[in-house]
């Protein structure tokens, strides 16, 4: 249920993700930017899909302890993964409109 999202964090958060905004601050929303201008259109809906379930479904903090992904919400200043995902979402849905 999790394929884009798994792919999402493995292509846009690899290992030196923050290289690729050097000259910018490094910021967790500008790889959602990216994603959105990059992507077509059905991938970045299977996105927002897949987070909105995550959030229905309260599997934030599982997703990330069961998935070795290179971003760690809470080391950019969040209060929890469900937070990012939050975050996330809303920056998908505006971006998107």
């Amino acid at each position: 249920m999790h394929d884009t999202f798994i792919y999402f964090m493995n292509a846009y958060f690899y290992q030196d993700w923050q290289s690729e905004y050097s000259g910018t601050r490094v910021d967790d929303t500008n790889v959602l930017i990216r994603f959105v201008q990059n992507e077509n259109l059905e991938i970045v809906t299977n996105l927002v899909t897949d987070i909105k379930y995550i959030l229905s479904n309260d599997l934030a903090k599982q997703i990330f302890d069961t998935n070795n992904f290179d971003f760690d919400p809470l080391l950019y200043g969040y209060s929890s993964e469900r937070e990012w995902f939050e975050v996330a979402y809303k920056k998908l849905i505006s971006e998107i409109k």
